[in-house]
């Protein structure tokens, strides 16, 4: 694989600089995607300053207000943190471990590395939409990382992962399947989310409250993301809201393509 499945998610990013320097690191290191979240001036003089021949990249970053968004065409996507989060205590893994996961992913379909904002990191509706967290191995009197730094990291070791797999920069193996089923895909995280408003629509309709269903569901999500899921495992909760819509007599739920097909 090459590294242009590979993308670099920088949410609300308040120091233009710090954008400049990741696309520096980012161009070192041969990776040429970036989505900046509700950036703060990414073009102004003080980013392309940082970003010394890496203007291209700055000039090619894609720009988006929401980071479903920013996700929502990848099939795995691992967040950045700097603390334990709550719900995830024990699920971190180090940069380089992260880097093979994703590399390995990459074979298939576009991936993401999200960092979030310079003073608080990510949310945790930010932390919701990625599959895997990963956090550097830092000092605890002193453990958060400048952003630029923190891409310059993971986008090392992206490369070396990069590297390894495909024998030190040499050409690329053939992709091996992650999945027996010989037509299994890993679905995006725009047709996950399709799935989980199909799931809550039917959690409605027999009367969990929103609370309860939104509770529910981060903890489905989040299970999902532990053990994976391909596109016909999805299409198996598909089918179970369906029916159950249709033995309820609520109204069916269109799914994208559905409305789509509608609209004349």
């Amino acid at each position: 694989m090459s590294l242009n499945n590979i993308h670099m998610i920088l949410s609300r990013t308040t120091e233009p600089m710090n954008i400049g320097a990741a696309c520096r690191a980012m161009k070192n290191m041969g990776i040429p995607n970036l989505t900046l979240i509700s950036p703060k001036n990414p073009h102004g003089e003080r980013a392309r300053a940082m970003a010394h021949g890496a203007e291209d990249v700055l000039d090619r970053a894609r720009i988006v207000m929401h980071p479903k968004d920013a996700v929502r065409s990848m099939i795995a996507v691992a967040g950045t943190t700097a603390r334990r989060r709550e719900l995830r205590k024990w699920d971190h893994m180090s940069p380089r471990e992260c880097a093979d996961i994703l590399v390995k992913h990459a074979e298939e379909g576009p991936v993401g590395i999200f960092f979030g904002t310079e003073r608080t990191g990510l949310t945790n509706d930010e932390i919701d939409e990625c599959r895997y967290l990963t956090m550097v191995d830092t000092d605890d009197a002193h453990s958060s990382l400048n952003l630029a730094q923190a891409v310059m990291v993971y986008a090392y070791e992206i490369r070396e992962a990069w590297r390894r797999a495909n024998g030190d920069g040499g050409p690329t193996r053939p992709s091996r399947p992650t999945h027996p089923h010989r037509t299994s895909k890993t679905p995006t995280n725009f047709e996950l989310d399709t799935m989980y408003a199909h799931l809550g629509s039917v959690m409605s309709a027999v009367g969990y409250s929103n609370f309860e269903r939104e509770k529910f569901l981060t903890f489905l999500r989040q299970m999902h993301m532990r053990a994976g899921m391909v596109n016909w495992e999805m299409q198996i909760y598909h089918l179970l809201a369906r029916k159950t819509l249709k033995a309820l007599g609520e109204p069916r739920f269109l799914l994208d393509r559905e409305i789509n097909e509608e609209t004349p």
